[in-house]
C-alpha cells in the first residue's frame, strides 16, 4: 500500500496562465429561432460562473434570477459554457474577463441535465519525471481514476466551523447562519473578509451586524434576527435558494467522497493519497481485473432521505458515516428551507478520459530544468479534470500539485 509521502517543494504546477487550462462545455441544446429563453455562449477567465453572471446581469439590467447555467466552471482558466436569460435579447457583450455570444433560443432554461461533458486542453508544468506521467496516463486508460468531487466544490467549506448543510440537518440554525455569514475563503476580496470578521466579532449584536451588512440578503437576515432573536430559522429564509442548493450539494459531495474513501479501504486495494480540502483523496492502484471491473461498474448514491444502494456493504458504510455525524437518513427530510431539498442521484465511482491526445511535450521554458506537457481529453458530466491531474502526479513521485493564481501571484494547493 502506498501512503502519502513527504511534501516536495518542486511539485508540478497547473494553471500558470488561464489559456493553459481550457474548458469547453459540451451540451445537448434544442435550439430554435425563438423562445422564452435566449441561449448564450459565455467565455470567461479569472471569474467564477456566478461572478460572471452577476456582471452580465448588471451590464444588461436583468435580475440574477433570470440567468441560468448548468455547471460552475473553474475560475482559474479559460472556460466556455452555455447560459440562458429569461426573456433575454440576442445581443453580444465583450468585457475584460468575459464575452457573451447569442446562439439561439430554447423553451426552457439551461440546466445540468443538458450537459453531456467537457473538453479540456491542459498544460502541466515543472515536471521532474515526464516518463512517470506518461506511464500514469496509460494506467488510467485501463483503470480509470476515483471520480471524487474536487476541492472546487468545497470552496464554501469552513474547516473550523464545518458545513452549512450539516448544521441545518442537526437543527443548529444559529450555527448555520454563522457559517454562511462569517466563513472566509481565500478567493474573497479584502473588503468582504473584513466585513465577515466584523460579523463574527459582533455576533448576537444584531443591530450592529445590521449596520455592517451591505448585501440585501445580509440586511434581511439581520433584520429578521433583530425581530426574532430566538428563532434563527426564520432568518434562514432570506438566503437565496441557488446559494442554499450549492451549499447542500457541497455537503452531499463531501459524504459521497467519504463513502468512496471508505469503500476503497474496505476492499483492501492498494492506494496512493493526495491531500484535499475536505479529506484525503485515495486513488486505487488496482491489482487485478476483478477489482477493476468492480469499480468500473459501480455507482454510488448522493445523500438524501431515500437512496439506492448497490449492496448492503455500501449501505452499512454510509450509515456508519451518518452515525458518526449524529445523523440518519430521515435527517435529510428537513423542510426549514422549503424551496431546496436533498435529492439523491447515482454517480459513477470511476472516471475515464476519452479522446485523449498529447498535444505537446517539451522542455519547460518557464521552469528551467523541468519538463512540460499539454494534453487534451474529454470527461463526462460532473467529473473533474483536476482530479485526473492529481492522479497523474502521484506517479511522478508527488502527492500534491499546485496552480498559480495570476491575479494575486499566490500559489494555491488543490
Amino acid at each position: 500500500m502506498m501512503k502519502e509521502g513527504k511534501k516536495n517543494v518542486c511539485v508540478p504546477i497547473l494553471k500558470v496562465r488561464p489559456e493553459e487550462f481550457k474548458v469547453k462545455e459540451k451540451a445537448k441544446l434544442s435550439l430554435c429561432s425563438s423562445g422564452a429563453y435566449c441561449v448564450y455562449r459565455l467565455t470567461k477567465k479569472n471569474l467564477t460562473t456566478e461572478q460572471a453572471c452577476r456582471l452580465i446581469a448588471r451590464h444588461l439590467n436583468y435580475p440574477l434570477a433570470a440567468i441560468s447555467w448548468g455547471g460552475r466552471k473553474d475560475k482559474y482558466g479559460l472556460t466556455t459554457q452555455f447560459i440562458t436569460i429569461f426573456q433575454g435579447q440576442p445581443i453580444s457583450l465583450e468585457e475584460k474577463n468575459f464575452s457573451l455570444e447569442p446562439v439561439g433560443f430554447m423553451d426552457r432554461p439551461m440546466g445540468p441535465d443538458l450537459i453531456e461533458g467537457n473538453y479540456f486542453e491542459i498544460t502541466l508544468r515543472r515536471i521532474k519525471n515526464l516518463e512517470a506521467i506518461l506511464k500514469a496516463i496509460e494506467e488510467v486508460k485501463i483503470s480509470g481514476y476515483a471520480n471524487y468531487f474536487d476541492d472546487q466544490r468545497f470552496r464554501s467549506y469552513d474547516p473550523a466551523r464545518g458545513f452549512f448543510a450539516e448544521k441545518i440537518l442537526l437543527r443548529h440554525y444559529n450555527g448555520a447562519l454563522q457559517v454562511y455569514l462569517t466563513s472566509i475563503t481565500p478567493s474573497m476580496k479584502k473588503r468582504e473578509k473584513e466585513r465577515r470578521k466584523a460579523f463574527l466579532a459582533n455576533w448576537r449584536n444584531w443591530e450592529k451586524c445590521y449596520e455592517i451588512a451591505e448585501r440585501a440578503e445580509e440586511k434581511k437576515i439581520f433584520d429578521a434576527l433583530k425581530k426574532n432573536p430566538n428563532k434563527p430559522e426564520k432568518a434562514l429564509q432570506f438566503i437565496p435558494p441557488p446559494e442554499v442548493a450549492f451549499l447542500y450539494s457541497a455537503y452531499q459531495a463531501h459524504l459521497w467522497n467519504e463513502l468512496l474513501r471508505r469503500l476503497i479501504l474496505f476492499q483492501g486495494v492498494s492506494w496512493a493519497s493526495s491531500p484535499g480540502r475536505e479529506g484525503n483523496y485515495l486513488f486505487w492502484q488496482l491489482p487485478d481485473e476483478k477489482m477493476r471491473d468492480y469499480f468500473h461498474q459501480l455507482q454510488l448514491p448522493t445523500a438524501a432521505s431515500k437512496m439506492e444502494f448497490p449492496d448492503e456493504t455500501i449501505k452499512f458504510l454510509f450509515l456508519e458515516i451518518l452515525k458518526e455525524k449524529g445523523l440518519k437518513p430521515a435527517s435529510f427530510r428537513t423542510r426549514v428551507l422549503g424551496l431546496v431539498r436533498f435529492r439523491s442521484y447515482l454517480r459513477p465511482a470511476a472516471a475515464f478520459p476519452i479522446n485523449f491526445h498529447i498535444l505537446d511535450s517539451d522542455e519547460d521554458e518557464i521552469y528551467r530544468g523541468y519538463k512540460k506537457i499539454t494534453i487534451s481529453f474529454e470527461l463526462g458530466r460532473g467529473s473533474y479534470a483536476t482530479m485526473f491531474i492529481k492522479r497523474l502526479s502521484l506517479q511522478n513521485g508527488d502527492t500534491n500539485i499546485f496552480f498559480l493564481d495570476n491575479q494575486t501571484n499566490n500559489n494555491h494547493q488543490f
